[in-house]
């Protein structure tokens, strides 16, 4: 099988992507010198990736201010060009975020990706002040680097 990939460099483009797709995978870093690697949903909000971890076990045992990478996969539509062409077999669109794992603590930033959490999964426009706030710690991936890519299978 050939591969062909293809750097995608629209910020608009893997911004939008990135604000439409409803789950990816995180990869953590953990305290014993091990890696975690969690299906979550996210909000991607002020250049990076929140998500909450719930599991008390795990959020113990994340080593905050290390190295994280977000994913996303999307399978992309064959357009008639490219079947005509070359027969492909797949095609990928993905994105990697890379930053350091951080957990949010200024009460506004989490207000704010709570309210944004519940317009993106459920369509609410306003959270109500009397709902339980969520359970589970808000954590996030400061990006420091964004890489998004094309690629067909043949």
């Amino acid at each position: 099988m050939t591969k062909k990939s293809k750097v995608i460099r629209d910020l608009n483009l893997v911004e939008k992507e990135l604000s439409s797709a409803l789950s990816g995978v995180v990869s953590i870093s953990l305290k014993k010198e091990n890696f975690a690697q969690l299906a979550t949903n996210f909000v991607y909000q002020n250049k990076n990736i929140f998500f909450y971890v719930d599991n008390v076990e795990l959020i113990r045992t994340i080593k905050l201010d290390s190295l994280a990478k977000f994913t996303i996969l999307k399978d992309k539509n064959l357009t008639k060009e490219l079947i005509e062409k070359k027969d492909p077999l797949y095609r990928l669109f993905s994105i990697v975020v890379t930053g350091v794992i951080r957990e949010a603590e200024e009460q506004k930033t989490i207000r704010s990706v709570a309210q944004s959490f519940i317009e993106k999964y459920s369509g609410k426009l306003i959270r109500e002040e009397k709902e339980n706030s969520t359970q589970g710690k808000l954590l996030f991936v400061d990006s420091e680097e964004l890489l998004a890519f094309d690629e067909i299978g043949y």
